[in-house]
């Protein structure tokens, strides 16, 4: 017989206790056992009802709030198409007496509107969100076929919801949104413009990047801002962050978010600054100097090819049909205070004269040069734009500089190349000075540049 341990004679005592226990009373203590377990299961679905309870009634009554909210706007809309202000206005509330003031401008604005456009009040609300006792929906309008948003604001008082100023610290959560070589912040509000600017700003990168050499260039920071006291433009502290304000400050695109206008606005200055980063003016460079207006298309050219618009750089444009986009990196590249247009023909191993481009963008700039010297009375550097080792053109200008000139612009239309009697390479301008009709100019190649001979 082994030694037995406590809690093994422990359990063969209640074994035997429960052997010899009544019937009745196990069934009893069983019965009593079930009974607990469903008084607790009990409590926890009369519970978790409750909680579902609570929980329906608050979507319903969100529900309710926000169905009360849209039914406000659209009365409100309803109130600017059949043109009642004193409707209006009832749905208009703030302590402030400038922000009436502005929506009684703001509904003259759309009295106006419709009677010089197609428009459609349509009150659709695009979005909502209800803070209450603050919300802020973006409602849709139609102009001239094209959808735009607008965000209002609405506070919710015992009388109901009402439209109240502007409230930008309620434009929703901050995000990043990543590309290569471009970072965006902004706000939920903002999110399709966060969207569609970082797809289109990436793209500009890339083809900046596959034309220039971008070596250096820092990722470019884009900070989407609601406040309609900025403009667009480069922070004053970070040379690479560019401040954005929210289109929804005002009217925005529903359809273009990142609509045209914007675009181009975006594309020249990053084109201006990265051309800028890349090859630095010299301060001491001379206005006539043909390596400010080579500076300045290429910046063109490249705000350009971004928005996919017409910038007039047509010297640049022909000249990269020509050699391909990589010829302007290389031209950047080998640009210098006092570049000349020889520079053309270093790059594209052929004489500048010789080649097939389009002057008009350039013989412009020269023309508009000529007429900015005579205003400022700059004899030395007007008379640089002449050939004046011919008598007859020395005295033509000469006399040109003592006359009057408007104010108008000059605009080369035509350029044709030829070859003259004593061989020279010549190019045929036809211009035209404001509302006066075409006249020839003609310029000669000398000394890597192109002067005015008439």
């Amino acid at each position: 017989m082994g030694i037995r341990l406590d809690w093994e004679v422990e359990a063969e005592q209640s074994h035997r206790q429960r052997a010899g226990e009544d019937p009745q009373s196990a069934r009893q203590r069983r019965t009593a056992r079930l009974r607990l377990v469903l008084s607790i299961l009990l409590l926890l679905a009369l519970f978790a009802a409750g909680v579902i309870f609570v929980w329906t009634r608050l979507q319903a009554l969100e529900g309710e709030i926000e169905q009360e909210l849209r039914s406000t706007v659209e009365a409100e809309v309803a109130t600017l198409r059949l043109g009642d202000f004193t409707a209006f206005s009832e749905f208009q509330r703030s302590a402030s007496s400038e922000w009436l003031q502005a929506q009684q401008q703001l509904f003259n604005q759309y009295q106006d509107l419709k009677l010089q456009s197609a428009v459609q009040l349509t009150g659709q609300i695009t979005s909502v969100e209800v803070e209450s006792p603050r919300a802020r929906v973006k409602v849709e309008e139609i102009i001239n076929g094209v959808p735009y948003q607008q965000v209002w604001f609405y506070w919710r008082y015992d009388d109901g919801w009402h439209h109240v100023p502007p409230d930008y610290t309620f434009w929703g959560a901050s995000t990043t949104l990543d590309r290569q070589g471009l970072s965006i912040q902004y706000r939920e509000v903002d999110q399709a413009l966060a969207v569609a600017l970082a797809d289109t700003v990436a793209s500009w990168l890339t083809l900046a990047c596959n034309a220039l050499t971008c070596s250096g260039i820092p990722t470019v920071q884009v900070d989407i801002i609601a406040d309609p006291a900025l403009q667009i433009g480069w922070s004053n502290t970070d040379p690479w962050r560019l401040i954005l304000p929210s289109p929804y400050v005002y009217r925005a695109r529903a359809d273009l978010p990142f609509d045209g206008e914007m675009q181009r606005t975006v594309a020249n200055l990053l084109a201006n600054r990265l051309v800028t980063t890349l090859s630095p003016r010299d301060a001491q460079q001379p206005a006539s100097a043909d390596s400010v207006y080579l500076r300045q298309s290429i910046i063109n050219w490249l705000a350009g090819r971004f928005a996919q618009v017409d910038t007039q750089a047509y010297l640049l444009n022909s000249l990269s049909t020509l050699a391909g986009d990589a010829i302007i990196g290389r031209l950047l590249s080998g640009l210098q205070p006092m570049s000349d247009l020889t520079l053309l023909g270093q790059i594209t191993a052929t004489p500048t004269e010789q080649l097939a481009l389009d002057w008009r963008d350039y013989l412009t700039w020269k023309l508009g040069l000529e007429k900015t010297f005579i205003q400022n009375q700059d004899e030395a550097n007007y008379l640089l734009l002449y050939d004046t080792r011919d008598e007859a053109t020395r005295t033509l200008a000469y006399s040109r500089f003592t006359q009057p000139v408007s104010s108008s612009q000059p605009l080369v239309a035509s350029v044709q190349r030829e070859t003259l009697a004593d061989g020279r390479i010549a190019l045929q301008a036809m211009a035209q000075d404001g509302g006066e009709a075409l006249t020839e100019v003609r310029f000669v190649w000398v000394d890597g540049t192109w002067k005015r001979a008439n």
